[in-house]
């Protein structure tokens, strides 16, 4: 057994403004075991960590004006100021989320610098996510190199084999010179939604139908057919699909060139799409669905909102039931996903001439815990999985390791 084999893993999962961790020990037979995990919020502005070691749980405000100073001050405390002993000694694998891997990575890999370089070469397909993760990958590069293994697991990995058909109807000389295609994102969340499903339902027939939604600060959905995605609603980068809580996702892309020809950057619709519409850009006040759902019947600009982003989520689950030609379950990820009761039901009601019903009173109690919300008559299963990125990254990483050796 080789030494890397035998110590802890680490887990990156960046952000557009977050950072969050995961310190998983290896134990027998492969099992992970979390020791502590965190996630440092608001990384610019006023940074707070906020941790947990299963017993104890804590907020600390931190300096943090980016991630690779969030990712430095993540090192240092567990190193340093974590309170129970030093944790990083034992460290024998970093795992970093890269949500875009272009053409070139469809799968874990162990970086190299030429990993690196290659890298660099995506950041623009997603400006918001991957020069973050390239920093924590960086500063933990320069700290850690000499004694881990440092993986990237890509989000677009999940998405790599979609149909053909789910591209875009362009001509051929645009789409091969310059490598468009659909590559969708939120692969990580999706793929566990999809396997913690199968877990819980192991005598669930091998080709399931299965829709999934991510829904969090970005949001997504996946068509999934006997474990292969057949089509989501992300593409050549983040910002096509649903409404999310910065970004646009679908719209008319004659607006754009409109706005160009009237006298607006491509820098400045690049902010506007990605950091200042969606539920932001509808409500004006908040990006924060729990806000939103509280100011909903004295805010119309807030109600508008919500009626958009349920009445978008409502129109892809129907694409994807007649995609699909009906569907076995339906699943509920992300912090929206798993906590807001009410956008589930919203995003569900009315659908039992499809057999998908809910049970209200499961649906109410489904607060961030694993469990089935749709009723015992309901053909359609319904299921919110809390999702665990983190765990799933671990598990990529420690399995390519044991290939490798």
């Amino acid at each position: 057994m080789s030494k890397t084999k035998s110590l802890s893993i680490l887990v990156f999962n960046a952000g557009s403004s977050s950072l969050k961790f995961d310190l998983f020990e290896r134990q027998a037979a492969d099992k992970l075991k979390s020791l502590v995990r965190g996630t440092i919020s608001n990384i610019g502005s006023v940074a707070a960590l906020d941790w947990s070691n299963g017993t104890a749980h804590a907020r600390i405000f931190v300096e943090a004006k980016d991630h690779q100073r969030a990712a430095e001050w993540v090192l240092e405390w567990l190193e340093k100021l974590w309170p129970f002993g030093s944790l990083l000694e034992s460290v024998g694998i970093v795992v970093h989320r890269v949500v875009h891997g272009g053409t070139q990575f469809h799968a874990p890999v162990i970086v190299t610098q030429k990993v690196l370089d290659q890298l660099h070469g995506l950041s623009h397909l997603a400006p918001l996510h991957n020069p973050k993760a390239m920093a924590v990958m960086q500063i933990c590069h320069s700290k850690l190199a000499s004694r881990v293994q440092s993986i990237a697991v890509f989000d677009t990995a999940f998405f790599n084999d979609l149909p053909k058909e789910s591209y875009y109807a362009l001509p051929k000389s645009l789409v091969e010179e310059y490598g468009i295609r659909r590559f969708g994102f939120h692969g990580i969340a999706h793929r566990y939604m999809m396997q913690r499903y199968l877990s819980l339902n192991p005598d669930t027939a091998s080709n399931q139908r299965i829709i999934s939604f991510q829904l969090g600060h970005g949001c997504s959905i996946a068509a999934i057919h006997d474990g292969k995605p057949v089509d989501t609603s992300m593409g050549f980068t983040p910002l096509e699909g649903l409404m999310m809580a910065t970004r646009a996702g679908d719209i008319d892309p004659g607006i754009l060139i409109y706005l160009l020809n009237n006298g607006h950057t491509v820098t400045e619709l690049e902010k506007k799409l990605n950091n200042h519409s969606g539920l932001l850009g509808v409500a004006g006040t908040t990006a924060d669905m729990r806000e939103l759902l509280a100011w909903q019947d004295s805010d119309e600009d807030a109600k508008l909102a919500i009626n958009m982003f349920c009445q978008r989520a409502r129109k892809y689950l129907g694409a994807y039931l007649a995609l699909l030609h009906g569907a076995d379950v339906v699943l509920f990820g992300g912090g929206i996903g798993e906590h807001a009761a009410e956008i589930r039901q919203r995003i569900c009601d009315n659908m039992d001439w499809c057999g998908l019903e809910l049970d209200e009173q499961r649906n109410n109690l489904a607060i961030g815990t694993e469990t089935r919300i749709s009723s015992d008559t309901s053909k359609i299963g319904v299921y919110v999985i809390p999702v665990n990125e983190e765990l799933m990254m671990a598990e990529d990483a420690l399995s390519l390791v044991w290939s490798k050796d």
